[in-house]
Parts: structure tokens; C-alpha cells; sequence
């Protein structure tokens, strides 16, 4: 992948560049974050990747120096992002990959999921996988997750109760996380804003593009419920990027205004 520095080699299937939607915005996040400088600077970071698929966003972190989890329940991708590791020699002491389930279920419960189209659903299906909340992971000492990135197909609100302690305290500074609000049967998704704002203690949110590289915001928070209206009646899928920690003015991410009515998708 060399769309961006550091380049890294990613195992895909067939060989297919990956899914790139969502990616570009994304990108404007890692990138004003200044991940790969803060990780030669300090090695220590930690950046998790929940619902790796293929892996890029998690891989890209270990290509900048970050310690890196990267969490998957399908198999066949666990087996990408681990020839991935492998062809860019990224150490097992820095780049942890998990084959569970992130969820707020008790660890080492059992989920039983479908895969279809390469996305999960978690039914009666053949697929059987351990579960692990974020709060029971035996993090590095005094270490921080400067970046958690949730893709689960509509269920981020079980993953972020699954580790409340560690926003209790404080030790996670920075959340992208899938938006879906027309999943309404996999997590109760008109909760997911108001959770990670009321019980989680987010600053601010920002909604990102869906196919370009603007970042819009901050979301004002009296309009969470037409926020989730809007994208539940027209079917949108949307990443949000919420802030746990207070930057400087200076340090503020360039944003666009968001009108709630606005199309990203």
C-alpha cells in the first residue's frame, strides 16, 4: 500500500486493492493526528484496530512504529492479516493479532456468526468465536490507546461498552467508529451517540465523508436525534471521530460545517 507514508505490503484476496470508501476522511484524522511522528517518537503507543477485516487501517499503524491489536472474527481474514505481518516482518512483540470478538458479553463467552459477502452477522450461523471485552486485555503498563478504530457491522455500541473502565480512566484519547443507524437489529443504534458522549465523556464528534476527505463539525450534540433520523430514513452509513482528551486551539483538526441534513453517503 503505498497511497501513504510509510508504504507497507498488505495480502488481499485475489490480490484486489481493498474497499476504499471511508478510507479518505479517515485518513485526514491519522493524518492530522500525526501518527506516524508521534509513534518514532514514542514507540509505546497504542493504536487498536476492532473489526480488522484485511487489516490495512491497523497494519498502517504498525508500518509507523505504533504498538498495534488488531481484533477479527472471519478466518480467512485473519489468515491475510497474518501473511501481511509476516511479508513486512512486523515483530509479535509489537503487532497482536487477536481472533475474538470484541463485545460487552462476559470474556470467553461463545458468539456463533454468519458470514456472508464478507461481512459477519452474529446469528445462527457455523461460526463459533470467543469473546474478549476491551476492559479484561492486559494492556502494556501505563500505556494509552492514542487511536481505537471500530468497524463491526452495527454492533460498536456492545465494543465501546466493553471498555468503559479504560475511558473511565482515561487512558483512550481517540475513536473512529462506524456509523449505521438502519441496523437497528444488531445494537440499539439511536443510543450509540448519546452513550459515548454521556457515559464515555467524549469532547467533541465529527462526522466524516463517506467517500472523500472532509471531516465536518463539531456535531452539536442537541442534534443527535435528527442525526440519527436522517441517516436511519436515507440509509446512510457514515465513520464518526470522537475526542477524549482537550487540545489546544491550535491543534484543532480543519473541519467543514455540518448540516445534519446533508447527504455523505
Amino acid at each position: 500500500m503505498n497511497d501513504r507514508t510509510p508504504a507497507y505490503r498488505l495480502a488481499t484476496l485475489n490480490g484486489r486493492r481493498p474497499y476504499a470508501d471511508g478510507d479518505r476522511a479517515q485518513a485526514t484524522i491519522v493524518n492530522h493526528l500525526r501518527l506516524l511522528e508521534r509513534c518514532q517518537r514514542d514507540p509505546s503507543l497504542v493504536v487498536v484496530d476492532v473489526g480488522a477485516y484485511l487489516g490495512d487501517f491497523g497494519l498502517y499503524a504498525a508500518a509507523c512504529g505504533c504498538q498495534v491489536y488488531l481484533f477479527e472474527v472471519q478466518p480467512d481474514m485473519i489468515d491475510l492479516i497474518q501473511t501481511s505481518i509476516n511479508v513486512n516482518d512486523f515483530p509479535s512483540s509489537r503487532v497482536q493479532l487477536v481472533h475474538k470478538a470484541v463485545t460487552d458479553l462476559p470474556s470467553n463467552s461463545n458468539l456463533t456468526f454468519s458470514i456472508a459477502g464478507g461481512s459477519t452477522t452474529a446469528a445462527n450461523g457455523t461460526l463459533s468465536v470467543s469473546t474478549i471485552r476491551l476492559d479484561d486485555i492486559q494492556w502494556p503498563l501505563n500505556s494509552k490507546i492514542f487511536l481505537l478504530k471500530i468497524d463491526v457491522e452495527g454492533f460498536e455500541l456492545h465494543v465501546l461498552r466493553s471498555a468503559q473502565n479504560l475511558f473511565r480512566n482515561q487512558r483512550i484519547h481517540h475513536v473512529i467508529f462506524e456509523y449505521t443507524a438502519f441496523w437497528p437489529d444488531r445494537a440499539a443504534q439511536k443510543e450509540v451517540l448519546p452513550y459515548v458522549d454521556k457515559k464515555l465523556g467524549a469532547k467533541n464528534f465529527y462526522v466524516l465523508h463517506r467517500t472523500g476527505k472532509d471531516v465536518y463539525g463539531p456535531l452539536d450534540r442537541e442534534k443527535f436525534d435528527e442525526f440519527y433520523e436522517i441517516h436511519m430514513k436515507r440509509c446512510l452509513q457514515t465513520d464518526v471521530y470522537a475526542t477524549f482528551i482537550d487540545l489546544p486551539s491550535n491543534d484543532m483538526i480543519k473541519t467543514k460545517e455540518y448540516d445534519v441534513k446533508s447527504t455523505l453517503a
